[in-house]
């Protein structure tokens, strides 16, 4: 009996020795402290979408366009990307318009935030004329955050709801398609900001793309028609007999300066560039094939008076010749300039 009462002492014992402390130490009036929320690691992402509707007024001449456009931003941070985001190739800021779609971002049910902007105004494409009339261009619209460096925000293309509109209509142009690229900006410099370091800074981007031709038909019919004419009324002089000098004459020359007026008509209408663009590679070899055939007419004349050319068949037969080698030759000439003019 004493045994048993023993051990039950013994065992409260070691049961109070476990429990005191614990009770002792606790604060009763202190409320239990609720872990710190760690924010994620590295920048917020931000999905960016680009939806064009409307794009008018490619003007070639100032190297400018104009786009209507809905861009929207998604994200889960703080920061809200639509207020510090900078269209960095508009030339009009004055003409810049945004409107956005809710007065306060919007929140999605899992957690993300979300803005659209609808903008409208002018910007700059430097546009390559060396392929006119069969060139193409890229409409670009250029967003990045003007504020926040990349080890804060970072853009991301939306691609799976960006494009361009169906109704999308630029006359004189074809809508080929579109890309869009997010990237980086690097400054060399901290632009005098030393909140953000000594050296050069970063910032994300997006680049949208539209890709527009000009139609095939434009160079066939407008470019390309009036050219052929003049050839077949200059190859035609050389079907003439070689005595009827006169009109073989009148018409090369005439040709001759069709061509030049035909040409200032173009050129005209384009920007001054420091190149030649592919029409002006073919007027070239235009005016070498009419130069030739004119050459050949007043040599031929000039055999033809002295009585040197006996045999007119001989000198008609050189004529048929002439036009096929010129015709050949300038079917070559047009396959090299295209292949070669980029």
């Amino acid at each position: 009996m004493q045994m048993m009462n023993h051990m039950r002492f013994l065992l409260l014992a070691g049961f109070l020795a476990l429990v005191l402390p614990a009770s002792i130490s606790a604060d009763p009036g202190k409320k239990p402290e609720t872990p710190a929320v760690v924010p994620p690691a590295g920048p917020e992402i931000v999905d960016v979408g680009v939806w064009p509707t409307v794009i008018y007024n490619l003007d070639v001449h100032s190297n400018t366009f104009y786009m209507t456009a809905y861009v929207w931003f998604i994200w889960r941070g703080d920061i809200d990307p639509s207020e510090t985001a900078e269209l960095v190739n508009n030339v009009e800021s004055w003409g810049l318009t945004k409107v956005r779609t809710y007065p306060k971002p919007i929140t999605f049910p899992d957690g993300r935030k979300y803005q659209c902007l609808r903008i409208e105004g002018r910007f700059f494409q430097p546009f390559s004329l060396k392929r006119f009339p069969l060139e193409h261009h890229t409409l670009s619209l250029s967003l990045e955050d003007n504020t926040y460096t990349v080890d804060k925000i970072i853009y991301r293309l939306d691609q799976k709801n960006s494009g361009i509109d169906p109704g999308i209509n630029i006359p004189g142009w074809s809508v080929k398609s579109w890309s869009g690229l997010a990237g980086i900006h690097h400054f060399p410099t901290n632009l005098g900001d030393q909140t953000v370091g000594t050296e050069g800074v970063d910032y994300g981007s997006i680049t949208f793309k539209v890709e527009v031709t000009r139609p095939v038909n434009f160079f066939l019919w407008k470019m390309m028609l009036p050219v052929m004419i003049v050839l077949i009324a200059n190859w035609t002089a050389l079907l003439l007999h070689p005595t009827q000098l006169a009109s073989r004459v009148a018409m090369t020359g005439t040709a001759l300066l069709t061509t030049v007026f035909l040409e200032q008509g173009y050129s005209s209408n384009l920007p001054e560039v420091n190149y030649l663009v592919l029409m002006d590679k073919i007027y070239v070899v235009v005016y070498l094939l009419i130069i030739a055939s004119l050459v050949q007419v007043v040599i031929q004349g000039a055999l033809e008076k002295r009585h040197l050319l006996n045999e007119f068949k001989n000198a008609q037969w050189v004529d048929k010749i002439s036009v096929v080698i010129q015709a050949v030759a300038f079917i070559l000439a047009l396959i090299f300039i295209n292949a070669t003019t980029r």
